[in-house]
């Protein structure tokens, strides 16, 4: 791979797509009293790609971004872990004071220790937990990218084969009271295995399956709507002989490897489309550069709108289960976390809470909160007449 990489854009394509159905499956899952309702469950069996989009997009970036090149391990590590450690911890702070009862100070700093190593502060938060695991794992990560360079197959086909073998495990092994390595499956890094070789043998070749994605649109559809269907058979069938439909939308089964990586592959498609029309001006996509951009902080603030939204339905007596009312819940919670997310982001402490800056051009951190009228002047400042480089 070449030293000097281009920005690929269809992943922001794919990030948003897949933050806001993350949202939306959040949303369905609470509304919906965890799913315990036929068509939610099935909708979340199909909605459930979004954990290995994530895995597998944290696979392409890394890659895309390290390979080949000559890397000092100290300071690449030290910047990812800061964009991550730190809204990690503070975000596991803050759900647990928010939402959760302490008798008193030593309570909580236990459970606080407790949660910080296993990411259960939040729902959510394991994700986080996760990343980390596999930055720690990079260097042999990118090893093994290397011998993926010479035997992709090989890899990938070692890699299926073992998400299969332990998602099949998971599933039909040993039961819904997890035991032995089942008891840490979904929040230790080995259980993505797949996805990320999927991400990072994608960032190898990038410019060949580009190509491809772009030339292939139907024959990927076809393989998408092929898995959805044998996701839904395996769904229907879990459903009707178990008493719970947790297991039947669970995550961490092996119909999802393949319908998974069809929609990752599905969105990686409409992601080139995505890519070629903002490069030729066909379109701006404002919506999905605004969600991928600020796809971190709404990962992470979501949850916060939305446990006080359901409190606020279940105390007017609105929280039964309806379509509308999830549509309403998803819609609140992308524009809610993604100005709550904004308002973070034009604060100087925005990468210690939401991992990035996402600051106007031309506002720096400390000038937006000492001099607001500058943020009205960069606004209005026309191309015509801006400064020159260098210039004040």
């Amino acid at each position: 791979m070449a030293a000097s990489r281009r920005y690929v854009e269809a992943l922001d394509f794919v990030r948003a797509v897949t933050v806001v159905s993350m949202i939306a499956v959040h949303s369905t899952w609470y509304m919906a009293n965890g799913a315990h309702w036929i068509l939610s469950g099935a909708i979340l069996a199909l909605m459930h790609f979004t954990r290995e989009s994530f895995m597998a997009l944290t696979g392409f970036v890394l890659t895309y971004t390290l390979f080949g090149k000559p890397i000092q391990w100290g300071p690449i590590l030290w910047k990812r872990y800061r964009l991550v450690l730190f809204p990690y911890v503070i975000w596991t702070a803050a759900y647990m004071l928010l939402f959760t009862h302490f008798s008193n100070v030593q309570v909580f700093a236990v459970a606080f220790g407790r949660n910080l190593l296993d990411g259960n502060g939040w729902f959510h938060l394991y994700y986080l937990l996760i990343t980390m695991q596999f930055y720690l794992l990079l260097p042999a990560f990118l090893r093994l990218m290397q011998l993926a360079k010479q035997r992709p197959l090989m890899v990938m086909l070692a890699a299926l084969s073992f998400e299969l073998a332990l998602t099949t495990y998971d599933q039909y092994g040993i039961g819904m009271h997890p035991r032995g390595i089942d008891r840490y499956i979904s929040v230790e890094v080995w259980t993505y295995s797949a996805y990320f070789v999927l991400g990072g043998i994608g960032a190898l070749y990038w410019s060949v399956l580009r190509q491809w994605l772009h030339d292939h649109l139907t024959v990927i559809i076809t393989v998408a709507v092929g898995t959805a269907i044998f996701m839904l058979v395996g769904f229907g069938l879990q459903s009707a002989s178990d008493t719970s439909l947790v297991r039947a939308d669970s995550v961490i089964q092996p119909a999802m490897v393949p319908w998974a990586i069809a929609v990752i592959m599905l969105l990686a498609a409409l992601g080139v489309r995505y890519e070629d029309s903002r490069r030729n001006r066909h379109g701006d996509w404002s919506a999905i550069k605004w969600a991928a951009d600020l796809s971190f902080g709404l990962y992470l603030v979501h949850p916060l709108l939305l446990q006080y939204w359901t409190t606020f339905l279940a105390w007017r007596h609105w929280d039964r289960p309806s379509y509308w009312l999830d549509g309403v819940t998803i819609t609140l919670l992308v524009v809610g976390s993604g100005l709550f997310t904004r308002l973070i982001s034009w604060t100087p402490v925005s990468p210690w809470i939401i991992g990035r800056a996402a600051l106007p051009p031309g506002v720096g951190k400390l000038s937006w909160l000492v001099r607001p009228k500058h943020l009205l002047m960069v606004a209005q400042r026309s191309p015509e007449r801006r400064p020159r480089k260098g210039g004040r």
